[in-house]
């Protein structure tokens, strides 16, 4: 059962990650049902009745010949009636047209009905009047019908269609609208749900906690740099929100490098080369280091050599290959941290990752993701055996959770 959650929950969030495009997708079929009901307009609906002579009330009347509704029925909808219906019209309707449009039932023992439809009100008025016209031509006339269906009856009009109903423009395309902005949105949903499927990249905090062991610190949204001047305003001149400003501090408080006046320390920021979102993230922390009077340089390494002079706070800046991260050369610091952002590499590529820091002889102090998931309310910093063991737990949204069972 809590897997069967789990999946539903999955589901209703990567259909929410990409509600753009379910939302054009059923965009798309909006304008395909309403194309649709533009070609097929709506058809409006006239009814005329006949009515029957009396049953008969002896058995020498019955033998006669006389004709139960049931029988009168057939008659209306037999295919010689309705191809001289249709005949009779201007433009004229084949057979196959006349039988889809027209419906007969009993109304009593003595009254049938005729309901036929129409691209108009006055195509569907005169359908219905043909059929009960040529109907009365075949029941009270010697013309031959298949069998002995051509027994006079008697049978005379009691009411010709003189109004129509329904064929409304806007019902009708509101009707089909609705309908194709549905089936777009489903198929758009099934089309998301399957290529989530096959996604593996980690999107949930705790998903990147548990594909390596290691805590999330801290989400921090992301800061737009694409070139050198974006990267030195943001060094100069950042200025986060209160969220990002709290994640931040709380950043450096785990990992011991807020105290004031203590002895210099080092922070090694990794990221991934096509990760744009994480990368400025050395930046920010740097920036607002330097904000709360932590004295700071920025180091790149393998590019350029250390500034010199004496600082608080050196934070190196690395930027690994996804496929083969390499930390030869990058100098060792007393803390190390990886950025991410949500939905950019798999447990593979991180994990890959942190057995290169392994091999270089360095401890990845823990993680920190950059622009999290909206629909993300885990904070991975609870280990799995915590979370299976179903104690309460804390989430972002309401501050405890129990375990689905």
């Amino acid at each position: 059962m809590s897997a069967q959650q789990l999946d539903v929950k999955k589901s209703w969030q990567a259909i929410r990650r990409q509600r753009l495009v379910v939302a054009a997708v059923a965009a798309v079929g909006l304008l395909g049902g309403v194309a649709y009901g533009v070609l097929e307009p709506p058809l409006h609906t006239a009814t005329s009745l006949v009515v029957l002579p009396p049953p008969p009330a002896t058995d020498a009347e019955k033998e006669a010949g006389t004709q139960s509704i049931a029988t009168q029925v057939y008659i209306a909808e037999s295919e010689p009636v309705l191809r001289s219906a249709g005949q009779n019209l201007a433009p004229a309707l084949g057979v196959k047209t006349v039988r889809d449009r027209v419906n007969v039932t009993a109304v009593t023992t003595d009254v049938i009905r005729i309901d036929a439809k129409g691209t108009s009100a006055q195509q569907a008025m005169r359908l219905s009047n043909a059929v009960a016209q040529i109907y009365l031509v075949f029941v009270t006339t010697d013309q031959k019908l298949p069998g002995d269906l051509g027994k006079k009856t008697g049978a005379r009009m009691l009411e010709e269609a003189t109004t129509a109903r329904g064929g409304n423009m806007f019902v009708h395309l509101g009707i089909f609208g609705l309908l194709g902005a549905l089936l777009g949105a489903a198929a758009g949903s099934i089309g998301v749900l399957a290529r989530a499927r096959g996604d593996r990249r980690l999107r949930l905090r705790d998903e990147v906690a548990d594909a390596v062991g290691l805590p999330v610190l801290a989400s921090v949204s992301s800061y737009r740099a694409t070139d050198v001047s974006d990267w030195a305003y943001l060094f100069e001149h950042y200025s986060p929100t209160a969220v990002d400003a709290w994640s931040l501090r709380k950043t450096l408080h785990n990992l011991g490098l807020d105290v004031k006046g203590g002895s210099p320390a080092s922070l090694t920021v990794i990221s991934f080369a096509d990760d744009d979102k994480a990368r400025p993230l050395g930046l920010q922390l740097a920036a607002f280091a330097r904000s709360i009077g932590i004295s700071t340089s920025i180091v790149l390494d393998n590019h350029q050599e250390r500034p010199s002079g004496s600082v608080a706070l050196d934070i190196h800046l690395v930027v690994v290959d996804k496929d083969t991260p390499h930390l030869d050369g990058a100098e060792p610091t007393t803390s190390t941290i990886v950025a991410l952002s949500a939905g950019t590499v798999t447990a593979e590529e991180l994990a890959r990752l942190a057995v290169a820091a392994a091999a270089d002889d360095r401890n990845i102090d823990g993680l920190v993701v950059t622009d999290p998931d909206p629909s993300d309310r885990t904070i991975g910093r609870v280990s799995q055996a915590q979370r299976r063991a179903g104690s309460r737990l804390p989430t972002l949204l309401t501050g405890s959770a129990r375990r689905p069972r």
